[in-house]
């Protein structure tokens, strides 16, 4: 069994967010709202865990290890009363390399690859080093944006507003947004490889994207590629200079996609996103259309262990020891 060590300033209660970091086969608990920084000071260059609990956490300036961190979710659950996990801000993935005072390279810092991110709510995502094989699954942000070439970047069971370039165009080598409520991409570059499968597009998509089995509220950009998609509205198409592959469903009103009645695309934390007629759209992989399809059906509950419940008392012990009481879950299946 993993030793368990409480690092906090004072005894606190169990009203405070928590964050336990799994280092080998010790376990340590910090509290409070800068405990996901603090968790994350004490963790090794690469491998370590960080679990949050619900609540609003400050984050660290800049990541530069490659870790995995996991909350309870980006939306309260209600089922089991759990709350959201929040993070103030966002999250800013970085070497951390040493410049002078030309901004010239003196040393480079660590390579921030394979990070994990899962069950959070924020604001951005920001990827401003070069960054290989990073997932971010069942998190809900506002930006998720690149300032040089990405590779392997895994969107799924997401919501955000849009994943970007930062304004130069960046190259994103294999990038994948599947089952996730989307607005748009933007400012990515012609070379890139994106696909975009089985998800929610409310705004545009840009023209180095394959979209498929999804539904879209708005025209491809030109150079993009569309196939056994649903574009919603009277006036919808598939586009001028868009590949059209077939099987494209156009000029569908919200009424004939939509299980719920007066429902639109929009996101909704209490919409299903349920298909009327799931049986008619079906997918290139024999699946519905949409999200709740494909390999990676909608679900907001994080696969990941979460913390639904702790309990720390307020009063120590005559031997000066805390007695601290976690309560973790995980469902079985994504």
């Amino acid at each position: 069994m993993a030793a368990i060590s409480l690092l906090a300033a004072k005894a606190q209660n169990n009203e405070l967010p928590t964050a336990t970091l799994q280092h080998g086969e010790q376990t340590m608990v910090f509290i409070g709202v800068d405990a996901f920084k603090n968790a994350y000071e004490a963790a090794a260059d690469s491998g370590d865990v960080i679990t949050l609990s619900s609540g609003q956490f400050n984050s660290p300036s800049n990541i530069t290890k490659s870790l995995s961190v996991y909350g309870t979710g980006f939306e309260d659950d209600e089922a089991t009363g759990t709350k959201a996990t929040v993070i103030g801000g966002g999250i800013t993935l970085r070497h951390g390399d040493i410049n002078d005072s030309d901004g010239n390279v003196i040393k480079e810092g660590r390579k921030v690859n394979g990070c994990r991110f899962e069950g959070i709510a924020l604001n951005y995502i920001s990827l401003e080093s070069e960054t290989n094989d990073i997932i971010i699954t069942k998190c809900k942000f506002n930006e998720l944006s690149s300032w040089v070439t990405t590779t392997n970047l895994t969107v799924k069971q997401c919501v955000g507003w849009r994943i970007m370039g930062s304004y130069d165009y960046i190259v994103f080598n294999n990038l994948y947004i599947v089952n996730s409520h989307l607005d748009n991409t933007n400012y990515i570059d012609d070379k890139s490889t994106v696909q975009v499968d089985h998800c929610i597009v409310t705004g545009n998509l840009s023209k180095a994207v394959l979209c498929t089995n999804s539904i879209l509220y708005e025209s491809l950009y030109s150079g993009a590629t569309a196939k056994n998609n649903i574009f919603v509205g009277l006036n919808s198409s598939v586009g001028n200079g868009v590949q059209d592959m077939n099987n494209n469903w156009t000029n569908v009103a919200d009424a004939g996609v939509w299980a719920e009645e007066d429902a639109d695309g929009s996101y909704a934390e209490n919409k299903t996103f349920e298909l009327k007629y799931p049986e008619k759209y079906m997918g290139t992989d024999s699946t519905q259309i949409g999200l709740h399809g494909g390999l990676y059906p909608w679900n907001k509950i994080p696969c990941t262990p979460r913390i639904v419940e702790s309990n720390i008392d307020t009063k120590t012990s005559a031997e000066g020891k805390l007695k601290v009481s976690i309560k973790v879950e995980a469902q079985t299946k994504e």
